[in-house]
């Protein structure tokens, strides 16, 4: 979720945040990355644990860019999330296309304004995969965009003088790509979870419009459990994957890298204004696992929001060379490294 402007958020500042849901083997870590002649960004990077005994040495179940931004914020003030679509293409449509991941690279590494992100998307036509994506910047200008192999549309923009909120799941909102949702993820199913958490979201945007912080985000919106009861064995979306915000998809068993459960491996808030990530470690709401034979690695979720920023003085601004930082570990120790950025407290 996203939200800008004087009556919205406590400060008229942008804010966006999410939470990352992955199947359990899969686990984000904060990085910094620093190259040469742009500014330097902080966010997540995703991996799979791959010398985990869960997955007895099997290949993961789906392909990840070592190195790509997943969430991030530069100093400059720019950040993004994303939620990935799920995009129904059709086999025998063969088209040219970027990868989301190379221009997850360049806005992070070029641009500095939501504004310019958008031009950049807009540029490369079609994308894969396809994400649902927002923005937000320094300004405290706001963007939804959703861009996949069918183009990218500009689904709400939000500024400080036009105040709103941006909710996002994993599929097309747009009303020209909507057709190409995959059908078990549209939003007209009503067995899949991008309903279920889309209303929540909306229910949430309402209750707290005008109070809306950091805080706010991470403790109501991103730790919601409305809708964890429900049975995620019947989702058609993917089989294990929860109905609730906090994720706490599983199949009560043990994790089964074949048809692996998925929840929330991590949750992230982005302040634009400090050019700062809050991050969270598995689970934000601090419960431990009741399957943790199966929700592997979510007994040392954090439960809270640790703020890491960019803008730092150890950073070398003359750095002749790319420069890449581990913050955390992807089973949640804050490195020594990562002590540098955290984030201190306003005066």
């Amino acid at each position: 979720m996203g939200a800008t402007g004087p009556g919205v958020t406590t400060t008229g500042e942008a804010l966006i945040g999410g939470v990352s849901d992955d199947p359990y083997l899969f686990r984000t870590f904060v990085r910094v990355v620093q190259n040469p002649n742009t500014p330097a960004h902080i966010g997540t990077e995703l991996r799979y644990v791959d010398d985990a005994p869960a997955c007895h040495n099997h290949l993961p179940p789906f392909e990840v860019e070592a190195g790509q931004p997943s969430r991030g914020v530069n100093a400059a003030g720019l950040a993004f999330t994303c939620a990935l679509v799920i995009e129904h293409v059709p086999q025998n449509n063969v088209v040219s296309s970027t990868a989301f991941a190379a221009l997850s690279h360049r806005m992070m590494n070029e641009c500095s304004f939501v504004e310019e992100v958008i031009v950049l998307f807009q540029a490369a036509g079609a994308i894969t995969p396809a994400f649902s994506v927002l923005l937000a910047d320094a300004a405290g200008d706001l963007a939804h965009i959703e861009v996949g192999t069918h183009g990218i549309s500009v689904l709400h923009r939000y500024s400080r003088k036009q105040p709103g909120i941006v909710i996002a799941v994993n599929c097309y909102q747009s009303p020209h790509l909507i057709p190409f949702n995959k059908p078990e993820a549209q939003l007209i199913n009503d067995r899949n979870n991008n309903g279920f958490r889309l209303r929540r979201g909306w229910e949430l945007a309402k209750q707290h419009r005008g109070a809306i912080d950091v805080d706010v985000i991470g403790k109501y919106f991103l730790s919601d459990h409305q809708n964890k009861h429900l049975d995620c064995a019947n989702n058609p979306l993917i089989k294990w994957w929860g109905y609730s915000i906090c994720n706490h998809g599983t199949n009560r068993k043990l994790y089964d890298e074949s048809e692996p459960s998925w929840g929330t491996v991590s949750a992230e808030i982005l302040k634009p204004s400090r050019s700062a990530l809050h991050y969270c470690y598995g689970w934000p709401c601090g419960e431990k696992p009741i399957y943790p034979d199966d929700q592997v690695y979510q007994n040392g979720s954090w439960g809270c929001f640790v703020p890491f920023t960019v803008k730092v003085d150890s950073l070398n601004s003359t750095t002749t060379q790319k420069v890449i930082i581990e913050c955390t570990t992807i089973r949640g120790a804050i490195t020594k490294d990562g002590d540098v950025f955290k984030l201190k407290p306003s005066k």
